[in-house]
């Protein structure tokens, strides 16, 4: 019936069809192409003259589709429709519809929709979506990591605790705070601690070691960069951290080692409230407050032209300069409990210090500030049992000369009386060889003779000239 109309109005039944703006794919009752219009020719890429009369399992084995609606629709008896692969490698959806006659199947009529564009935008966008949730994920990361405080603000020594007041009344406003002092004087402590007491708490705080960042790396990572910028670019662009802290905190740590050649960018930034991402052509706003930190002498780095005066005087609108430990001494005390409180939690202990242990803590030079401190005390409290943090543990942690004599008795182990007295003579030895360098002069001082002095320094294995 269908099929016989087809037949018998071919050419003014395709001229309607091609008036659809979608492709029809008409079978017979057996799967073999009766008609289809010049969209579906488009869709498939195929030629009239190439699959009319062709049985839809023949155009299956010879590639053309990978799987074929009309078939699929004559074996279940009902509509049918699935997503095919056409030879060319497009995709279309299609639909079959079987129409009876005398109970039987006597076509197949298929629609067409070349969804290969949908598609790819469809996975553009997925990756788009994909790339912004990254992104939100690495900005809440970060705000996050940089939320948590490394310590609390620790300051009982006079001098801390006026920088403490200070850094209070400047964290209110947003103007450029620059923090200045040795590595390890706690410079990340007082960034957080401003951020912590802004008005700008809870949105975005972004910290960037610059020293970290390798050169050819940092302009990218600080300004972010449109696709195709350079080799390696990722094809849909970054965006960088300043883009990133928008609204929020900024803290530039180890500022002095940003190449020369970014710190006009950089002063730009800061100045116009604007940056450009590399490869871009239009400028990006932000809104941002911004912390530095440095243990460079800046002042020092601009007179020898490796930094912009400019830019340190932009920087520099509300200076912080943190003291080295070793003059804090009540700063020294604190942290110890602080810290002894701290691995007391990480590591489930219940130690203390003792004020003789603390007394030896103060009188330590701390080359390595804070830091050093921390990384002290969490030694001493894995290291050594006992509950409590004694005089002798903290010499030995520190590299202190330590007499074995007056050791704590749970530091002596099973040693006899004349073990202990060998580590004595040798603990003096040590001691008088480093003092006067020459055994000779450690032989008159401790009124010893040369062929002794030999006999017990052979013993010990000590050297030294006479």
């Amino acid at each position: 019936m269908y099929k016989d109309f087809i037949d018998a109005h071919y050419d003014v039944l395709l001229d309607i069809f091609n008036c659809l703006k979608i492709g029809v794919y008409i079978t017979d009752g057996k799967g073999n192409t009766l008609c289809l219009n010049d969209e579906s020719c488009r869709t498939g890429g195929l030629m009239r003259k190439d699959v009319l009369g062709k049985n839809m399992a023949e155009l299956e084995e010879m590639g053309f589709v990978d799987n074929s609606v009309s078939l699929k629709a004559l074996s279940s008896g009902k509509a049918e429709e699935l997503i095919q692969n056409l030879g060319d490698g497009d995709k279309v959806y299609v639909t079959g519809v079987p129409l009876y006659h005398e109970n039987d199947v006597d076509i197949v009529v298929c629609t067409e929709r070349n969804i290969t564009e949908t598609l790819t935008l469809k996975e553009l966008l997925k990756k788009k979506e994909q790339a912004s949730e990254k992104i939100k994920e690495e900005v809440e990361y970060l705000k996050k990591q940089s939320i948590t405080m490394q310590g609390d603000m620790v300051a009982e020594d006079e001098g801390t605790k006026q920088l403490a007041e200070k850094a209070m009344r400047v964290a209110k406003l947003d103007t450029t705070v620059l923090l200045t002092g040795e590595s390890g004087t706690g410079k990340e402590v007082f960034a957080n601690f401003i951020y912590q007491n802004s008005g700008r708490v809870g949105k975005p705080f972004i910290k960037v070691n610059c020293a970290a960042i390798p050169e050819n790396l940092i302009e990218s990572e600080l300004f972010g960069y449109e696709k195709g910028a350079f080799t390696g670019a990722g094809r849909d662009g970054k965006m960088g951290l300043f883009e990133m802290a928008n609204h929020g905190t900024l803290f530039l740590d180890e500022i002095g080692d940003i190449p020369i050649h970014l710190q006009s960018k950089l002063l730009r930034a800061i100045q116009e409230k604007e940056i450009m991402r590399v490869g871009g052509v239009k400028t990006i706003p932000i809104d941002i407050r911004l912390i530095a930190a440095t243990n460079r002498d800046l002042k020092e780095s601009v007179a020898n032209g490796s930094f912009r005066g400019d830019l340190y005087y932009r920087l520099n609108i509300m200076p912080i300069e943190l003291s080295p430990l070793k003059g804090r001494k009540k700063d020294i005390r604190a942290l110890a409990f602080h810290f002894v409180n701290q691995f007391n939690v990480s590591y489930k202990m219940n130690k203390t210090i003792s004020e003789e242990a603390v007394g030896i803590l103060q009188d330590f030079d701390w080359p390595g500030n804070i830091r050093e401190l921390e990384n002290i005390m969490e030694r001493i409290m894995i290291s050594f049992d006992g509950e409590v943090i004694t005089k002798f543990q903290v010499e030995r942690a520190i590299g202190a000369p330590v007499n074995p004599v007056v050791a704590d008795i749970c530091d002596m182990g099973d040693k006899s009386l004349g073990e202990l007295l060998e580590d004595y003579e040798k603990y003096v030895l040590k001691a008088m060889l480093s003092k006067y360098k020459r055994a000779s002069e450690v032989g008159k001082v401790l009124k010893v003779n040369k062929s002794t002095l030999s006999r017990r320094m052979k013993k010990y294995n000590l050297k030294s000239e006479f």
